[in-house]
């Protein structure tokens, strides 16, 4: 019997509340700087990209780890807003984490993270259910144990994976996750991360060097630079689409994995999707908070205009 694949994107990975704070100037050690804006909202890789889906018109699932607090529940009530499925949620007795990030005038910014419940999901705790309702998995920041089992699951249940690092597991190096890195389709990390996990700097080698490993696509991020794509669909360098302001950068790589899954699950090919994708991330900057995003009829007038 043919599973029923009526979620486009689940994400695997932290649900945390930001506590967002726009300053004038980065304070130096007993200095103090003005707090010009302040904002509180739902963020954590898994969260950025369920929302960003469902706002982009897609249909998504998450399954992560909140406590039972009004952060947990903040977090939950935003999801089922927009109508996240979250039947892969589960609820610990201890807090949800949370981030203080501080953005400077440019856009520049300063994070300090306490994961809490987020990083004590279970490998026992990743529903399968859920994951058979997938056409991509998506697994972000997340500690290696539970992230191999979601990936071995979700190639047991036909769903592709996408797995992006982030900054602190990058540093773990190519070797000691090769485990994960097999399970992969699409490896999606910056350079940054991926001069940490392979110790390479060159995009196309880096990318050459993960490939290996056994994901089909590697992904290379380069901020303003655009992105370098290596794949049987698509290999080359892409420039990225430029903005007049930079609000805050918090999330642009999760607005990026949204937008190109949920365009990849539509039927895209792989150069389609990576334009529309960069187009999200670049609106994604001139927002404030992690997962905001134009409404679609925006994001669609600026590809429009681009064309020209």
């Amino acid at each position: 019997m043919e599973r029923q694949k009526d979620l486009d994107v689940v994400a695997v990975g932290h649900s945390l509340i930001d506590l967002r704070f726009t300053v004038n100037k980065f304070a130096a050690p007993d200095e103090e700087a003005e707090i010009l804006e302040q904002s509180t909202g739902p963020g954590g890789s898994a969260v950025n990209v369920a929302l960003i889906v469902s706002k982009l018109g897609g249909r998504s699932g998450i399954i992560t780890k909140v406590g039972l607090d009004h952060f947990g529940r903040q977090i939950v009530e935003e999801l089922l807003r927009h109508k996240v499925d979250i039947s892969g949620l589960r609820v610990g007795f201890g807090s949800t984490g949370f981030s203080v990030l501080m953005i400077d005038r440019e856009g520049n910014l300063i994070l300090y993270g306490f994961k809490g419940c987020a990083e004590r999901l279970e490998p026992d705790e990743i529903d399968e259910k859920v994951v058979g309702r997938a056409k991509f998995i998506h697994i972000a920041s997340l500690r290696p144990d539970t992230s191999i089992r979601a990936a071995v699951r979700a190639k047991e249940l036909d769903a592709l994976v996408s797995w992006d690092p982030g900054r602190r597991l990058s540093m773990a190096g190519l070797k000691a996750l090769r485990g994960l890195v097999k399970f992969t389709d699409i490896v999606e990390l910056n350079s940054r991360e991926c001069a940490n996990l392979t110790g390479i700097r060159d995009p196309v080698a880096c990318a050459a060097e993960i490939q290996k490993v056994g994901p089909t696509t590697v992904i290379v991020k380069m901020g303003p630079r655009g992105l370098y794509a290596l794949s049987d669909d698509f290999t080359g360098y892409m420039p990225a689409f430029r903005v007049d302001v930079v609000r805050d950068s918090t999330g642009s790589g999760d607005a990026f994995a949204a937008a190109l899954l949920l365009r990849l699950s539509r039927g895209d090919r792989l150069k389609d999707a990576l334009i529309y994708a960069q187009a999200v991330a670049a609106l994604k900057v001139t927002m404030l908070g992690a997962n905001e995003i134009p409404p679609l009829e925006e994001i669609e007038k600026f590809l429009a205009e681009r064309r020209k």
